[in-house]
């Protein structure tokens, strides 16, 4: 085994173990409330402690994600490392001539690999896709949450389409994790049964290079 390399620092793992938790504490929840009349649906409500607790815990864990939100704007705005890290994660030109060529090498019209920088374009996708859904989860829950106040001030269509957008959104959000996320970053070749740096920061060299070989590079000219 190769030389460990540091790629994730405590704060950026900090913020995805609070990501990780409140999204699936959300999950878990809002998908007992939509299936309520479902076996599976009153196993989970049952295993929350009944309606009042699985509410309280579903607000809970909104306020959780609301506060990891915040925590991240703070670290990419006042941090160098959070300014760096987001700079690494904008879309460039350069990714969509490494989307066309991941797909040419995967059908075998081209033999090697596109080389990747700290962030592929599967990452950057990742981040601005949880991103936006993210954004429309907590602006359609803060509207259902205080849904009497909207009433008030707002006409129903507004509460009946952040309804359908808090359903649809969180579906979304469950396919997007299971099938994109966790076999892209853990169950996929190379990374099976699971990659560690989420947890401890930490990559195989030999794991960063074959991915990410121009940041790879430049840490070994430093």
């Amino acid at each position: 085994m190769g030389e460990r390399i540091l790629r994730f620092s405590r704060s950026w793992r900090v913020q995805h173990t609070l990501l990780m938790v409140s999204v699936i504490l959300l999950v878990i929840s809002g998908f007992s409330l939509k299936y309520s009349s479902t076996p599976i649906g009153r196993i989970l409500i049952f295993l929350e402690g009944g309606f009042e607790a699985r509410g309280a815990l579903h607000r809970i864990s909104a306020f959780l994600l609301i506060f990891t939100v915040i925590y991240h704007l703070i670290y990419i705005i006042f941090t160098k490392e959070g300014r760096r890290e987001f700079k690494a994660l904008l879309p460039r030109k350069k990714d969509f001539s490494d989307f066309y060529k991941s797909i040419l090498y995967d059908i075998g019209k081209i033999s090697e690999r596109p080389e990747f920088d700290r962030y592929s374009y599967r990452e950057k996708l990742q981040y601005w896709v949880i991103s936006v859904f993210v954004l429309i989860m907590i602006l359609s829950g803060i509207i259902l949450m205080f849904h009497d106040y909207f009433f008030r001030i707002a006409p129903k269509w507004l509460i009946d389409l952040s309804l359908a957008f808090h359903s649809w959104i969180a579906t979304l959000v469950i396919i997007f994790l299971i099938l994109w996320h966790l076999y892209i970053v853990h169950l996929s070749p190379g990374n099976f049964p699971w990659n560690s740096s989420f947890w401890d920061g930490y990559v195989d060299e030999e794991w960063l290079k074959e991915n990410h070989y121009l940041e790879y590079k430049r840490i070994k000219g430093k």
